[in-house]
C-alpha cells in the first residue's frame, strides 16, 4: 500500500529548467515548491558534471518521496538523480515511447536518452527496470534486469501487476509524456500513442501491489510555436492535472 505522507502536497516539486511551468496554473493550489534551475549551464538534453552537482546541491535537502515534475523529456535524466536519493532496495517502473538506454556518444557524460542505462551501471540498490512503452528494445538491453512492456500490452487490465508480482521491493515510477498520444500531450520528441487512462490505470494497479517511494513526471514542450503554442500548453496541462489527481487521489488526498 502507498504510504500517503509521503505524497503530502508539500511533496510535489516543480523543477523549472526552461520556464514552460509559468504558463500552466495546474500546481498553483496544490501548495508545490518551485524549484528554480533555469540558470546552471550545460543541462540540456545532457548533463555535464558542473551542472549535475549543481542540480544535486538544489536537491540535497528534498527527499526522493513524493510528485516531481521535470520539465521536458530533455530533462528526464534527472529522475537518475533522485533515484540515488533513495536509501535500500527497489524497483523502477518506466512509462516512456525511448528506452534511455542508450550508451554516451562522448565519455560517462548523463543524458535523457541513457539515464536509465547509467542508473544500471551505478546504482546498485536498484535491482530491476520495468520498461513500458518502447516500440522495441536496445539489443544491449540487460535481460535480466529489464523488463519490456509492449505500449499495446498497457491496454490489457492487470498487465502491470503480472510483471509485479514477482517481487515486493518499492517501486519508484517515472512518466514521460511522449508516451502518449497527441490528443493527451505534445512533446517535443516524437510520441507513440497510449492513452493517458491507461497510463494511469497501469499507475493505479502498480500502486494496489507495490509501496510507492515516488513519481516524476516529463515532457513538456518548451520550444517556440507562434502558431499552436497556447494549445500546447493547455493540453499538456489539462494532462498534468489529470496525473497529479490521480496520484493524489490514490494516496486518498483530496485534489480539489
Amino acid at each position: 500500500m502507498l504510504n500517503n505522507k509521503k505524497f503530502k502536497n508539500n511533496n510535489i516539486v516543480i523543477m523549472n529548467f526552461t520556464g514552460v511551468y509559468e504558463n500552466q496554473e495546474f500546481y498553483q493550489d496544490l501548495g508545490a515548491v518551485w524549484l528554480e534551475l533555469g540558470d546552471i549551464q550545460g543541462t540540456n538534453c545532457y548533463c555535464d558534471e558542473e551542472a549535475e552537482a549543481a542540480i544535486k546541491e538544489r536537491i540535497s535537502l528534498m527527499e526522493p518521496s513524493g510528485i516531481h515534475f521535470l520539465d521536458s523529456g530533455n530533462y528526464h535524466y534527472v529522475s537518475k538523480l533522485w533515484l540515488d536519493k533513495i536509501e535500500g532496495e527497489f524497483e523502477l517502473l518506466v512509462f516512456d515511447h525511448h528506452t534511455d538506454m542508450q550508451m554516451p556518444m562522448f565519455g560517462n557524460i548523463l543524458s535523457c536518452g541513457g539515464w536509465i542505462q547509467a542508473a544500471l551501471d551505478t546504482n546498485t540498490r536498484l535491482k530491476r527496470v520495468y520498461l513500458a512503452g518502447p516500440p522495441s528494445m536496445e539489443a544491449e538491453a540487460d535481460r535480466e534486469r529489464v523488463v519490456g512492456i509492449n505500449e499495446e500490452e498497457l491496454k490489457t487490465p492487470g498487465c502491470i501487476s503480472r510483471h509485479l508480482k514477482n517481487s515486493e521491493l518499492p517501486l519508484y515510477i517515472s512518466l514521460d509524456k511522449d508516451i502518449l498520444t497527441r490528443s493527451c500531450a505534445i512533446t517535443n520528441w516524437d510520441q507513440g500513442e497510449a492513452q493517458l487512462e491507461d497510463v494511469l490505470a497501469c499507475i493505479k494497479e502498480a500502486a494496489s501491489c507495490r509501496s510507492i517511494i515516488g513519481v516524476d513526471v516529463c515532457g513538456e514542450n518548451p520550444d517556440d510555436q507562434e502558431q499552436e503554442g497556447n494549445r500546447v500548453s493547455q493540453t499538456n496541462q489539462n494532462t498534468n492535472r489529470k496525473i497529479i489527481c490521480k496520484l493524489l487521489e490514490i494516496c486518498d488526498v483530496l485534489c480539489p
